[in-house]
C-alpha cells in the first residue's frame, strides 16, 4: 500500500504541471490572435466592464481550484486504506474545499448585488429628478 501512496504522491505534481502547461499553452495560443485594433477582450471596454470581467474571471478560477482541491481531498480520503492519518487529512481537505466554495460563491453573489445596487442608484430615489418639500 505504501508503494501506491508514493506513486500517487509522485503523480500529483506531474498532473499539476501538466494542467498548468495546458493552460499556459492555451493562453499563448489565444494571445497570438490579439491585434492592436482588437485589444485584449478581458481588458476592453469601459472601467466598469473591465473590473467586472477581472473579478468574475478571478472568482471562477478560484472556484475551479477549490473544486480540484475537493476532488483531491476526496481521492485522498477514499485511498486512505485504513490509515487514520491520511483519512483525517482527506476529511480536512474536503471540509476546507467546501468552505472555500461557499466563500467564493458568496463573494460572487455579494459582488453582483453591490454592483447591481450601485448601477441602479439609491433605492427609492429616481435619478435625474428633484423633489421639493
Amino acid at each position: 500500500m505504501a508503494g501506491a501512496y508514493l506513486k500517487l504522491k509522485e503523480l500529483g505534481p506531474k498532473v499539476g504541471f501538466s494542467i498548468l502547461a495546458v493552460v499556459m499553452g492555451a493562453t499563448r495560443a489565444y494571445a497570438v490572435d490579439v491585434t492592436p485594433e482588437q485589444g485584449i477582450p478581458l481588458l476592453s471596454g469601459d472601467p466598469d466592464t473591465v473590473i467586472n470581467s477581472i473579478v468574475t474571471t478571478f472568482l471562477w478560477i478560484m472556484g475551479l481550484a477549490a473544486i480540484i482541491y475537493l476532488i483531491w481531498g476526496g481521492m485522498s480520503y477514499i485511498t486512505a486504506g485504513g490509515d487514520a492519518d491520511k483519512a483525517s487529512k482527506g476529511r480536512v481537505a474536503i471540509t476546507n474545499a467546501v468552505i472555500g466554495i461557499i466563500i467564493i460563491a458568496l463573494a460572487l453573489v455579494i459582488y453582483r448585488a453591490v454592483i447591481g445596487g450601485l448601477g441602479r442608484g439609491v433605492v427609492g430615489v429616481q435619478q435625474g429628478t428633484t423633489s421639493t418639500y
